[in-house]
């Protein structure tokens, strides 16, 4: 048994937000919280891992990043381009033809995320990486991406149970850890989205176990929406209707605030 008054002795224990690097979602009471699985989803090309990314280079927590949709180089590069903010291009032909500047300039602003780059992990390998993370740097990572669902790879079942299963597994790990875990996943598109996809477009059905739901829409030239689907800690809009808009130049990897 256990008793509530030790959470507020532990800033770091599970319930309590990791940094949030936009102001628009702080002020509508979106969070990614510790100890919780939160999620991103949207359709194809919407910029899940951008936002992603974003959230955990410039929250600055220790960080586990299961890239399995995106390999090194192209990790390597957006976080470049993002630090920078110059466009992709330019970084991946300096990172040829400079490559110390581009080793130290991810040592400076990438260093607190450690990353797992396999195409496609299974529980036990995601279990496993998480249990390195904890014997190689001390402690467990305070947000972990799992970037995303799909990509985990599952021996038997379909591809609903094993979303289903997986998001079981995940919610267990935060638990344990009491890292702010943070999946990305699809929407339909055959839904559309008013500006965002609905939480009923998930594949999967699957919104049942994250505290928070964020889905996202970037078709509009430079912005991108999001809104709160669901949200256990603040305001949910299920149909996608009451977004937040951020500023998006996907050929720089920038997200801002729209002012």
């Amino acid at each position: 048994m256990r008793s509530l008054d030790k959470a507020i002795n532990n800033v770091k224990r599970g319930g309590m937000a990791i940094p949030m690097p936009f102001k628009s979602w702080s002020d509508k009471s979106i969070s990614i919280r510790r100890g919780e699985v939160s999620m991103i989803a949207g359709p194809p090309g919407s910029g899940k891992s951008t936002l992603a990314l974003a959230i955990a280079l410039r929250s600055g927590v220790p960080t586990l990043y299961t890239s399995a949709d995106s390999h090194e180089t192209t990790m390597a590069i957006r976080s470049l381009s993002m630090s920078t903010g110059q466009p992709q291009s330019v970084v991946e032909e300096a990172m040829i033809d400079n490559p110390d500047w581009a080793t130290k300039m991810l040592e400076d602003n990438v260093s607190h995320i450690k990353w797992n780059f396999d195409a496609s992990p299974t529980l036990k390998d995601l279990d496993e990486e998480i249990e390195v993370y904890l014997e190689t740097q001390g402690c467990y990572p305070e947000l972990i991406v799992i970037d995303n669902a799909v990509d985990v790879s599952f021996s038997d079942g379909d591809e609903f149970s094993s979303l289903r299963t997986l998001m079981k597994e995940v919610k267990q790990w935060a638990r344990e850890t009491n890292a702010a875990i943070l999946v990305l996943h699809h929407t339909s598109e055959a839904v559309q989205g008013n500006p965002c996809p609905p939480r009923s477009a998930l594949h999967g059905k699957i919104s049942q176990t994250p505290s928070l739901v964020v889905t996202i829409s970037s078709d509009t030239e430079g912005l991108m929406a999001a809104c709160a689907v669901k949200n256990r800690y603040g305001k949910a809009s299920p149909g996608g209707a009451d977004a937040v808009w951020l500023n998006y130049n996907p050929e720089c990897m920038q997200l801002s605030d729209c002012i």
